[in-house]
């Protein structure tokens, strides 16, 4: 009896674990523009809401010096952008990622990203020496 008990918890956990806790949060994209700005940007995957928070060299799972919430994708992509964020080569930004998908929330945490090249508006590499 104790092992039937046992067998039936154990699979009520597998289960539960196959039906909901299976989806990850797609990887974040972060980019430092130049001259000045960060891009933020995850592939849409039917998400009703994407929300981005960071904080530049500093940990943490608070709000963050940018927090936002995106309604809406834009060319397949859910994008944070902050036109004015002044990055420099070696800065750190600490975040973490959060997703709604089919009515449930989603977290990725404990994101952290080095800046150590600049793009432009487009994506493509700048060499802010020339």
């Amino acid at each position: 009896m104790f092992a039937l008990k046992i067998a039936s918890v154990l699979f009520l956990i597998f289960v539960d674990s196959i039906l909901c806790d299976n989806y990850k949060v797609p990887d974040a994209k972060l980019e430092a523009i130049y001259p000045k700005g960060l891009r933020v940007s995850i592939p849409d995957q039917g998400f009703q809401l994407f929300a981005f928070h960071g904080n530049l060299s500093r940990q943490g799972l608070d709000a963050g010096q940018w927090s936002r919430d995106i309604t809406k994708p834009k060319n397949g992509r859910w994008t944070f952008r902050d036109r004015h964020a002044q990055l420099k080569i070696g800065d750190k930004i600490y975040f973490w990622t959060y997703v709604v998908k089919g009515g449930l929330g989603y977290r990725q945490d404990n994101g952290e990203w080095t800046v150590t090249e600049y793009v432009d508006e487009q994506g493509n590499h700048v060499d802010p020496s020339q």
